[in-house]
């Protein structure tokens, strides 16, 4: 996979829209549908899991890190695992899950692919967990003000508490959102300034954060 990572890809763009994000989210969507049409949960979809075949403008952005995937066949999910910012709160609230909790962490996805900051955010995981799992997000100004309400839309269906009334591919893919025309095709550069910053504040703090993250999510968590 020498493509590299799907956020450096956009800010290398130079010309980057909503039509663009839509283009760019639809593969990981059709590669989920498909793991979980084998009954396979990824459980830690992010944007470092995403990566580019090769170097090429046309590259197939593919799914990578299956390390903690597993079948479900018949049967719920129940070990606490994920990275903070991006896992479901079914699963931070201990509830037995299943492949919800990969659309959920799309949703997460997306929404910083239209602005460039995460949905959830605090530096203490206690509070960070506390806001994921009361579902507590907005669309700030000025950084939202110039996104589509299809955009907003999908979001929203997306990052929904209850699992239940959470929208899953087929469903995804058929949003007006991903299928539209009308999908805006105004060039975003604030959008990809953002996402440079993001990439590198979270490259600086990657090898630290990894380790920490793990002890927290063990201590809060209790991990098995």
């Amino acid at each position: 996979m020498t493509g590299g990572e799907l956020f450096d890809r956009i800010v290398e763009k130079e010309y980057y829209s909503e039509h663009e994000a839509a283009e760019t989210i639809k593969p990981i969507v059709d590669a989920i549908r498909y793991c979980h049409s084998m009954d396979i949960i990824h459980r830690d979809l992010k944007p470092e899991n995403l990566l580019y075949a090769t170097l090429e403008e046309k590259s197939m952005l593919k799914i990578t890190d299956f390390g903690l995937a597993r079948f479900i066949q018949g049967e719920l999910a129940t070990t606490a695992v994920g990275t903070p910012g991006y896992v479901a709160p079914e699963i931070l609230s201990g509830q037995a899950y299943g492949k919800e909790v990969d659309y959920w962490s799309i949703g997460v996805i997306l929404y910083i692919m239209l602005c460039g900051f995460p949905p959830f955010y605090e530096e203490n995981n206690t509070k960070l967990f506390d806001l994921i799992k009361k579902g507590e997000y907005d669309f700030p100004s000025p950084y939202w003000d110039d996104i589509s309400e299809m955009a907003k839309d999908l979001i929203k269906s997306l990052l929904v508490v209850n699992p239940k009334d959470r929208i899953n591919a087929d469903m995804i893919m058929e949003h007006p959102w991903i299928t539209g025309k009308d999908t805006p095709r105004t060039h975003m550069p604030q959008v990809t300034e953002a996402i440079k910053v993001l990439n590198s504040n979270r490259r600086l703090k990657r090898a630290a954060y990894m380790v920490i993250a793990a002890n927290r999510f063990k201590n809060i968590l209790k991990f098995k």
